[in-house]
């Protein structure tokens, strides 16, 4: 009853916008253990440089997929062998839908994720990443299959596909949205895929979501590694911003998420590269 009644508490104040009306002063700003997301929110949610480089990542995304499918339709009718059809492989959160105003209520009411985030989900009201639809539904008109692989869960399956077919965004069936199971890893759900399709793009915010060299790396592995993929980003490989979390935060604390907030906060102060 009791998990109820904190449940319906968080509905309540996303429901009667708490993410806007909240009057903080500074002092609880220097108590929250959450102000280090502010600017980072503020930057995802506002800044035009944000939306200007969704959408151009996207445009450059669907540009090299109609020429991806002409050089692969020219290949496959050379070949012998029936070929395999082509997939696009795209996370969901931060890369088809917009999660920040979740961050935003954790920020206003000082609690971390995954405080809210049920309710969050349950609600289904995610607005799009500017310039997802239109890939989408270009990817759809090229006859390329479009595959979803996102690390909610189960549980979320049914308010995840209808927040987004509100959206009328393509492939939402069971077989096209593929789930976290037993690991937040991705390359093995990837690779199921690949069994059957060419995956000809991988678009994510998180480097996880286009290679496994990226999961569970150290820091400096996670960005020298990047070196690796180069030249096949923007063209395979579609890496969209999110400075708000993803394993890059995970990495700064050796992916211990049970360190203190002031352990925390001296690793991500640790981490910073001054000038000398």
């Amino acid at each position: 009853m009791k998990k109820t009644l904190v449940s319906a508490s968080i509905v309540a104040a996303f429901a009667v916008g708490s993410l806007a009306g909240i009057n903080i002063s500074r002092a609880d700003l220097q108590k929250s253990t959450q102000e280090h997301l502010v600017m980072a929110t503020n930057w995802f949610q506002t800044s035009a440089e944000n939306k200007a480089l969704q959408i151009q990542t996207y445009n450059v995304a669907k540009e090299e997929l109609a020429e991806i499918m002409v050089k692969k339709i020219a290949k496959d009718k050379k070949n012998k062998k029936k070929a395999k059809p082509a997939a696009v492989v795209l996370d969901i959160d931060e890369t088809v839908l917009d999660n920040s105003p979740h961050t935003a209520w954790t920020i206003k009411n000082n609690v971390a994720y995954p405080e809210g985030w049920d309710e969050w989900i349950h609600m289904a009201k995610a607005e799009l990443i500017p310039g997802a639809k239109d890939f989408l539904l270009a990817a759809k008109k090229l006859k390329v299959d479009i595959y979803y692989i996102s690390n909610r869960t189960e549980a979320e399956r049914a308010d995840t596909v209808k927040n987004m077919k509100l959206h009328g965004l393509p492939n939402l069936d069971e077989k096209h949205l593929l789930l976290k199971s037993t690991t937040s890893q991705k390359g093995p759900r990837q690779q199921e895929i690949a069994k059957t399709h060419e995956i000809v793009m991988l678009i994510g915010d998180n480097a996880n979501d286009l290679s496994d060299i990226f999961y569970k790396a150290d820091l400096n592995t996670r960005y020298n590694n990047v070196d690796k993929i180069a030249k096949d980003l923007g063209v395979k490989y579609i890496q969209l911003p999110n400075p708000m979390y993803g394993d890059f935060e995970g990495a700064i604390y050796n992916y211990d998420f049970k360190k203190t907030e002031d352990q925390k906060a001296a690793d991500r102060y640790n981490a910073l590269k001054t000038m000398k």
